[in-house]
């Protein structure tokens, strides 16, 4: 898993893992595994799924050596989604994390731009760490930062919720057809 090198590699990756998630979503029998075991579990459980999921993802991209990297406290500025806070509101019943997933699915750079955008005064000082070797500091601020984060924000939400689609199904999105040799 990873950003991939340059601006095309994560827009590539962004849109294979949104795609990911409409598999998991559409797909009968994926989305039916998914929601039979979802729904059985108590709020809790759900809950900490969820936590253990996505703590994997943030401990990845807080510690990436290539592509992409950003603090904490950035990360979860950039991906409320995917922010401690939303956590609870999204383990509270099926419907609400689906409908973090669709929402999720059907995000383009174009609304991300428009996204970053509107909350850039949240957003300020939030520097992230991009590039082969983290060579690049960008943020909103930055001339084309907000153009750059766009995938960036767009993959780190989709590839996060598709780990609790793995967890539950068992099928990881690597072994899905439209992945295979891309990532």
């Amino acid at each position: 898993r990873g950003g991939g090198g340059g601006g095309g590699g994560l827009h590539k990756h962004a849109d294979l893992y949104q795609q990911s998630l409409k598999v998991y979503t559409t797909d009968t029998m994926l989305s039916t595994v998914f929601m039979d075991r979802w729904m059985k579990m108590p709020e809790e459980s759900r809950l900490a799924v969820v936590d253990r999921t996505f703590d994997v993802m943030v401990q990845q991209t807080i510690t990436n050596t290539t592509g992409y990297k950003m603090s904490r406290a950035a990360l979860f500025l950039l991906c409320p989604e995917i922010s401690p806070e939303n956590r609870r509101v999204i383990s509270k019943d099926g419907k609400a994390f689906l409908e973090v997933c669709k929402k999720a699915s059907q995000d383009t750079d174009e609304k991300a731009v428009a996204w970053l955008t509107e909350n850039t005064p949240k957003l300020k000082g939030t520097q992230i760490a991009f590039g082969i070797r983290l060579q690049y500091q960008i943020s909103v601020e930055t001339d084309g930062g907000i153009e750059v984060m766009a995938p960036i924000r767009r993959l780190l939400v989709a590839e996060t919720l598709v780990c609790v689609f793995e967890a539950l199904t068992g099928k990881k999105a690597s072994e899905m057809p439209h992945m295979v040799g891309h990532i």
